[in-house]
């Protein structure tokens, strides 16, 4: 098993060992475009262990592609799918006026790319930082995700997540 620490010194020494590397791979979140994952080869995936797919993605390149400490609410519930991605960045004036309002803001137009067969991974600015509410969550239950991965808290989350029964 590799540990993060492992993990975070394996990522400074790829970033520091080429130049030409660093500009490849300096802004890299996934496949602009994102390749092409059946629903066959997601079941497949599905009956791996967690840790098992946190190594074979280290292996390809991709060292810190996981969300440290990241548990399920209920031990029975496993999440498997395509990752629809969303990073909240802390709170500046600068970025706040020109983001759009309500249903057009960017965690709504990632909860619109969800379906059953994707996870929404939302990446937090701090554990005590809400991703979201009864409204959010309830659009997400709407729209039948295969799974919710946070690092952030969330208002009346647990309520949300047992009466909605989210696999988060």
């Amino acid at each position: 098993m590799l540990s993060s620490t492992f993990r975070r010194a394996a990522t400074v020494a790829a970033r520091s060992s080429t130049t030409s590397n660093i500009a490849t791979r300096a802004f890299a979140q996934g496949p602009a475009a994102g390749g092409q994952i059946s629903d066959e080869l997601l079941a497949k995936l599905g009956n791996l262990s967690t840790q098992a797919l946190v190594d074979g993605l280290w292996v390809m390149g991709w060292p810190s592609a996981q969300i440290d400490g990241a548990r399920p609410l209920d031990p029975s519930h496993k999440c498997v799918g395509r990752a629809v991605t969303l990073n909240f960045v802390p709170a500046r004036p600068d970025i706040a006026q020109d983001k759009p309002p309500g249903g057009e803001s960017p965690e709504y137009e990632a909860f619109e790319k969800c379906g059953p067969n994707e996870v929404l991974v939302m990446s937090s600015v701090g554990p005590w930082e809400s991703v979201g509410g009864d409204i959010k969550f309830l659009r997400l239950k709407q729209r039948n995700i295969g799974g919710l991965v946070t690092d952030g808290s969330g208002k009346s989350a647990l309520v949300s997540f047992c009466c909605m029964n989210l696999c988060v």
